[in-house]
C-alpha cells in the first residue's frame, strides 16, 4: 500500500518514487560501511534533511557512474576496490603515492 499527500501524482509515479528512496537509501549504507566514520542521524531541520537526501542521491550517482564506466555491476566493482591500497612515500625533496593494480579478474 502507498500513501501520499500529493493527489496529482498517479499510483505508478508513487510506486516509481518509492522505488528509487529505496535504491538510493541502499547506496547511503554502503557508503555508511566504508571506512568513512558515520553514525545515525535523525534530521528535524530542513536544511539537515535536504543534505542527507542529497548525500544519498550523490552515493547513487557515483555508484550507477562506476557501473556504466566499467561495464561491471556495483558489487563486483566494491570487491575490486576493497583489495586497492595506496602507500604514501617521502624524500627529503619529494612526497608521492603508489597504488597496487586491481586485482586480474575484474
Amino acid at each position: 500500500m502507498l500513501q501520499t499527500n500529493d493527489d496529482t501524482i498517479t499510483m505508478e509515479d508513487a510506486a516509481a518514487g518509492y522505488k528509487g528512496l529505496l535504491v538510493i537509501e541502499r547506496c547511503f549504507r554502503a557508503l555508511k560501511r566504508t571506512r568513512i566514520k558515520m553514525e545515525p542521524m535523525y534530521h528535524w531541520l530542513p536544511h539537515r534533511i535536504e543534505a542527507h537526501v542529497k548525500i544519498c542521491v550523490f552515493a547513487l550517482l557515483i555508484e550507477r557512474v562506476a557501473e556504466l564506466k566499467c561495464k561491471k555491476p556495483w558489487p563486483k566493482i566494491r570487491q575490486t576496490l576493497a583489495t586497492l591500497q595506496a602507500s604514501e612515500f617521502h624524500t627529503p625533496k619529494n612526497q608521492f603515492f603508489q597504488c597496487n593494480e586491481p586485482s586480474s579478474n575484474f
